[in-house]
C-alpha cells in the first residue's frame, strides 16, 4: 500500500470519528401519531427563497420516535407538526428525550437532556404569551383606522416576557425575534398615524423608532439573524411611512393591491429601504441586511433588473461566501424560470383523482394560479379572474389553480365554497408543494402565464385585477401574428 493510500485511509477514519463524535440524538414519544408527520427543520439562510433542510422523524405505532443526526455547531432547530413548531437546542453529542402531547403542541412539550431548565422556561414563555398574538392582530385593525389602540404596548409586553424567560438561554433568539416584531409594529404605526392625523410628525416618530431600535441592539448581526425575514419587514414598513402607497393609488385612481404597488413603485420604495442600511452596527450586519434586500429584488423584479445590484453585492461582500453562494444560487434559479424558459412539467390530480399535466394544455395560454383559502389577496382576485375566464375562450386561455393548502379536506371545502369554474388541482405540502417550489414561489397569490408552445410568458407580474387584460391581449396578438 502506497503512502498516499495510507494517508487517504487515515483521513477517512479521522473524518468518520469526527462524524461519530458529533452525532446527536432526538428520541421521545408523541401521544397521538395518526396522520401526523413530525419534522425537524433547520433555519434556512433566507426565510422565503433558500432551500429548507429538514428531517422527517419516523413514528412507530406506539408513538415513539428516534433520530440520530450530525451536529457540528450548537444551534436551535424546530420540531414541526403541520404549521406549529417547538424549538430544540442541539449541540454535538447531545441526547434529548422529548414528550409531546399533540392536542397541546407546542405548549407543555417536555424535554429531558438539557443541562439547565431551558425547556421549562420556554414553556413558561408560551403560557404567558398565550392569546397575546391574537390580541395584537385585533389592535392592528384599530390602528389602521385611527382608533385608540394598545398595539405597541402589547408587543412590548411580549418581548418583556421573552426577556424574562429566555434572554440568558440558548433560546434567546425568541426574545430578539419579539423585539423585532415590536419595532415593526412601531414603524407600522408611523404610517397609519401619519395617514389618520394631520398634526402627526412622521419625521420625529421615525427618529424615535430608530433610537429605540438602537437601544435594543436591533441592528446587530445577532439580532437580524433571528428575525422572521432579516431586515426585510422593518425596511418594508419603513418605506411605507413616506406615503408612497397612497400616492400610487391616487395616481392610478384605484385601490391597488399591495402586490401591484410594490411592483410599479419598486424603485421609490427601494430607495427608502436602503436608507435603513445606514443604521447597521457592523459590516457583518450590513452584509446580512443587504443580502436580504438583494434577494427580495431578484425575487420581485427578476434577474435582468436585479443584475447590477446583485453583481455589485458579489464584489463588495466576496468574503461572505455563505451569502454570495446563496444569492448566486437564487439568481440562477430565478433565471431558470424567467420568460422564454420551458414551463415546469407537473402531474397533479383534481378532486375526482384525474391527473392533469402541463402537456394537456399545450396549444393555449395557461394561467397557473397558486393560492390557498386563508390567503385574502388570493380570494380578492377571484371576481376579476371570473371576468377574464368569461372574456376569453378555452381555446385561448385556461386557468389552472394549484392549491398551497396543507390540509386536503380544507382544500375540498374551499373549492366547494368558492365554486370557481376553472381547473382545481391539489398535491399537498403547503409552500413545499413541488410545482410551486420548482417555480421558486415565495408567497401567494403567485401567477405564471404559460404560452401555447409550453414556455413561460410572464413570471408573477400579472394580476387579473390590475394588468392582465392589457398584457394578455398584446400577447394574443403577438402569438397570432407569429403563426401567420
Amino acid at each position: 500500500m502506497t503512502f498516499i493510500h495510507k494517508l487517504v485511509l487515515l483521513l477517512a477514519k479521522c473524518l468518520l470519528l469526527i462524524s461519530c463524535d458529533q452525532q446527536s440524538t432526538i428520541k421521545g414519544n408523541l401521544d397521538y401519531a395518526e396522520n401526523t408527520d413530525l419534522i425537524l427543520q433547520e433555519k434556512p439562510i433566507h426565510y422565503k427563497y433558500a432551500p429548507v433542510k429538514a428531517e422527517t422523524l419516523s413514528i412507530s405505532d406506539d408513538g415513539s420516535f428516534s433520530l440520530a443526526l450530525p451536529v457540528e455547531t450548537p444551534a436551535v432547530q424546530t420540531l414541526h407538526i403541520s404549521d406549529t413548531f417547538y424549538p430544540v437546542y442541539l449541540t454535538p453529542q447531545s441526547s434529548l428525550t422529548i414528550k409531546i402531547t399533540r392536542s397541546d403542541f407546542p405548549k407543555n412539550t417536555q424535554v429531558q437532556g438539557y443541562p439547565e431548565n431551558w425547556g421549562e422556561r420556554y414553556n413558561e414563555y408560551l403560557n404567558e404569551i398565550d392569546g397575546l398574538d391574537s390580541q395584537v392582530l385585533q389592535e392592528v385593525e384599530k390602528i389602521k383606522v385611527g382608533e385608540p389602540h394598545r398595539l405597541t404596548e402589547l408587543s412590548k409586553t411580549k418581548y418583556e416576557i421573552a426577556q424574562t424567560h429566555l434572554q440568558d438561554t440558548p433560546l434567546s433568539e425568541y426574545y430578539m425575534k419579539a423585539v423585532g416584531e415590536h419595532l415593526v409594529f412601531k414603524i407600522r404605526s408611523v404610517e397609519y398615524n401619519d395617514r389618520n392625523f394631520e398634526s402627526f410628525d412622521a419625521d420625529s416618530a421615525r427618529e424615535a423608532v430608530f433610537k429605540e431600535a438602537d437601544s435594543l441592539n436591533f441592528f446587530t448581526l445577532k439580532s437580524l439573524k433571528q428575525q422572521r425575514a432579516g431586515i426585510r419587514d422593518f425596511a418594508h414598513y419603513y418605506a411605507r411611512t413616506f406615503g408612497i402607497y397612497d400616492s400610487v393609488k391616487t395616481a392610478y385612481g384605484m385601490d391597488l393591491s399591495e402586490y401591484d404597488i410594490k411592483r410599479v413603485a419598486y424603485d421609490e420604495l427601494n430607495e427608502k429601504r436602503i436608507q435603513v442600511l445606514e443604521h447597521m452596527k457592523s459590516r457583518d450586519a450590513l452584509a446580512h441586511a443587504k443580502m436580504y434586500l438583494i434577494a427580495e429584488r431578484i425575487g420581485e423584479q427578476g434577474p435582468e433588473i436585479a443584475r447590477p445590484s446583485y453583481e455589485s453585492y458579489l464584489q463588495e461582500f466576496s468574503d461572505y461566501t455563505e451569502y454570495t453562494d446563496f444569492l448566486t444560487y437564487f439568481y440562477n434559479e430565478i433565471k431558470s424560470v424567467s420568460p422564454g424558459q420551458p414551463a415546469i412539467p407537473f402531474a397533479i390530480p383534481d378532486i375526482d383523482g384525474n391527473i392533469h399535466t402541463m402537456e394537456d394544455y399545450r396549444g393555449k395560454f395557461v394561467l397557473l394560479d397558486f393560492w390557498a383559502g386563508w390567503c385574502q389577496p388570493c380570494l380578492e382576485e377571484f371576481p376579476h379572474m371570473r371576468d377574464i375566464y368569461n372574456r376569453y375562450s378555452r381555446d385561448q386561455l385556461e386557468i389552472v389553480a394549484i392549491s398551497n393548502e396543507v390540509d386536503s379536506l380544507v382544500w375540498v371545502q374551499d373549492i366547494q365554497r368558492f365554486n370557481n369554474p376553472w381547473v382545481q388541482l391539489y398535491s399537498g405540502d403547503g409552500f413545499q408543494e413541488e410545482t410551486f417550489t420548482a417555480y421558486k414561489g415565495g408567497g401567494i397569490p403567485f401567477y405564471i402565464l404559460v404560452d401555447p408552445d409550453g414556455k413561460i410568458a410572464r413570471y408573477n407580474d400579472i394580476r387579473a385585477s390590475f394588468n392582465f387584460t392589457s398584457v394578455f391581449d398584446s400577447l394574443l396578438t403577438e402569438y397570432k401574428n407569429s403563426q401567420e
